[in-house]
């Protein structure tokens, strides 16, 4: 620390400072609000949910400095993986590489590395690939037979949360979740309390209800700043069984819907249903005043989309060229234009 003041008491070295002589340092974002430079991520999610794969595609990303999945450009740079699950040849590698990413930039470690030991050997990779981020998958994996004893695993992240302030490092570790079933959100992730109480942001990835072939990136908590968009993203698996990340938008989904033992999202979707029925009750209506009224009411337009799937709402375009366009309307329903 800078301008530390120390004073000796009983021959131990005791060390103070003023708050007067502390500079304030701004948190800065790898991906606002997501993930912070400098700081701990957690991303939750169930096995099967492609967490994995997904937190692979972002740092691929990150590699090339590629437009991040809701537009924001990624600060170009390295990443060090440490990987004590997937295959790194068989799965780890074939996966970046559908994601594009330069693998000259990034470093991958096993689980013969443990936190907060194995610190030193992380440093000098991520000084090797000039590394802008992190990853530990699965954190359980790395932190040894004592990870639901709540002292041991606060002992062994002080040390990495150090690391990350003193190199600007974004940490982004992967947990399973636990099966207790618990309402809130927050205490779904397996291991210690601790885990979540040393994290500034903490992500849940999930299936979509309604949609078994779409997964959610959403909020759980954000302690520097407001909870970002509810992201929906698709694994899709190539011809030669790679498995790539196509994003799809934002939508409604939240933390606490996903977790609940009834699925709250179902609520949304029959929302978007009865706004439909509403908008479109007179007849057709144009595409872009739909979206400008579900704006208006805190729709997501993925919401909307499925909704018009669900009640097979017809969409037909009127005219040609630039001033062409789209009109939806309820299946089988003959009304005229109705722009509202």
């Amino acid at each position: 620390m800078k301008n530390r003041i120390d004073i000796r008491a009983d021959e131990n070295q005791l060390s103070y400072a003023l708050l007067s002589e502390i500079k304030p340092k701004q948190s800065s974002a790898l991906w606002h609000p997501r993930i912070y430079h400098g700081e701990p991520t957690i991303i939750d999610g169930d096995p099967g949910t492609n967490k994995s794969s997904m937190v692979l595609d972002l740092a691929a990303r990150l590699t090339v400095g590629a437009e991040m999945p809701d537009g924001g450009k990624a600060v170009k740079g390295g990443v060090v993986l440490l990987v004590g699950e997937d295959s790194i040849a068989k799965t780890v590698v074939p996966r970046l590489k559908a994601a594009g990413a330069d693998l000259s930039r990034i470093a991958v470690l096993t689980n013969a590395v443990t936190i907060p030991d194995g610190l030193p050997v992380v440093m000098r990779a991520a000084r090797k690939v000039k590394a802008k981020m992190l990853v530990i998958d699965p954190l359980m994996a790395f932190l040894g037979p004592n990870a639901n004893i709540d002292q041991a695993v606060r002992k062994a992240l002080t040390p990495l949360v150090e690391f990350a302030d003193k190199t600007g490092i974004a940490v982004v570790m992967v947990r399973h979740m636990n099966k207790s079933g618990g309402r809130h959100a927050l205490y779904r992730g397996s291991g210690s309390i601790g885990i979540i109480a040393a994290t500034r942001s903490a992500l849940l990835v999930t299936k979509a209800p309604h949609d078994a072939d779409m997964r959610v990136l959403c909020h759980l908590k954000n302690n520097l700043g407001p909870d970002a968009p509810s992201l929906l993203f698709e694994p899709i698996t190539t011809k030669n069984g790679v498995v790539r990340i196509k994003w799809r938008g934002q939508c409604d989904i939240k933390a606490e819907d996903l977790l609940r033992n009834t699925h709250g999202k179902a609520d949304r979707l029959e929302e978007a249903k009865n706004f439909m029925l509403k908008v479109l009750a007179e007849g057709a209506v144009a595409q872009q005043v739909v979206k400008a009224k579900a704006n208006a009411v805190n729709l997501a337009w993925r919401t909307v989309e499925r909704a018009k799937e669900v009640l097979g709402v017809e969409s037909n375009r009127k005219g040609w060229g630039p001033g062409s366009r789209c009109y939806w309307c309820l299946s089988k329903q003959e009304q005229p234009v109705v722009d509202k």
